[in-house]
């Protein structure tokens, strides 16, 4: 029996001001699956995780969670279900990262009063920053910070808008490999602009330009249908490495 996404977009399209942003995308996770979305600025990648999430009104399509129409789920169990991290996450209050973390594990009724994930803690290098506020942390250490809000719930599926885009490449290469081992609970749908992690880390790759899905596959794949170049309107040389092939831009 083949695999069921565990969630499934059919013809999204997106509009702002009247602009067409998102046209008739398209897109399955699959279980146990690390799913990448590049493209250039304003290609539609954000408005995408946002329809994704539910937090973005459609000019047409719909999204399914778990085989559902996504909004017929209650909003505390689509919120234990699914985290969405976005780009600009912001807390309203000036917490302890400490408080922070134990607010985002409340989606999840089972995850309330237990101890926080010292996993989590160590992968996100959050220990010594437990106490402290968020006033008082650096643009890098409240990245991490939203990151362990989102992932405290210990929810099946994880849309996060470029988490690693304030961090250095040790908390970025921390990050991806951490989200790496935990797909076998948690599928994940990631926005990121460095393409050397996308083809590193993804089993997937969605390509986006202007508002259209150019195609999605395998790494392999995306360098061979030539989307990245098509794109970007770029051309990439390839080096080959241990961890497979790598972009490398040329103007």
């Amino acid at each position: 029996m083949s695999a069921v996404p565990v969630l499934q977009a059919k013809g999204l399209c997106v509009h702002h001001a009247n602009r067409p942003v998102l046209n008739s995308f398209d897109i399955d996770l699959m279980p146990g699956e690390l799913l990448v979305l590049v493209g250039p600025n304003g290609s539609g990648k954000s408005s995408a995780l946002r329809a994704l999430a539910g937090v973005q009104a459609l000019s047409a399509g719909h999204v399914q969670l778990q085989q559902r129409c996504l909004h017929a789920w209650p909003a505390a169990q689509r919120a234990q279900i699914l985290a969405y991290l976005p780009q600009d996450f912001r807390s309203q209050w000036d917490l302890q990262v400490q408080e922070l973390l134990e607010l985002g594990t409340r989606r999840n009724a089972a995850r309330v009063g237990q101890p926080l994930p010292g996993a989590l803690i160590e992968s996100l290098d959050i220990g010594h920053l437990l106490q402290r506020r968020l006033s008082q942390l650096s643009g890098g250490e409240r990245a991490r910070a939203g990151i362990g809000w989102a992932l405290a719930a210990d929810s099946a599926i994880l849309l996060a808008d470029e988490p690693t885009a304030a961090l250095d490449i040790t908390h970025q290469l921390q990050l991806l490999n951490y989200l790496r081992s935990r797909l076998t609970q948690c599928a994940q749908l990631l926005v990121l602009h460095d393409l050397g992690l996308a083809m590193r880390f993804a089993d997937r790759i969605a390509v986006l330009a202007d508002g259209q899905l150019l195609g999605h596959g395998s790494p392999q794949a995306v360098r061979e249908a030539g989307w990245l170049e098509q794109a970007f309107g770029l051309e990439f040389v390839w080096h080959a490495s241990v961890h497979g092939l790598f972009p490398i831009p040329l103007q």
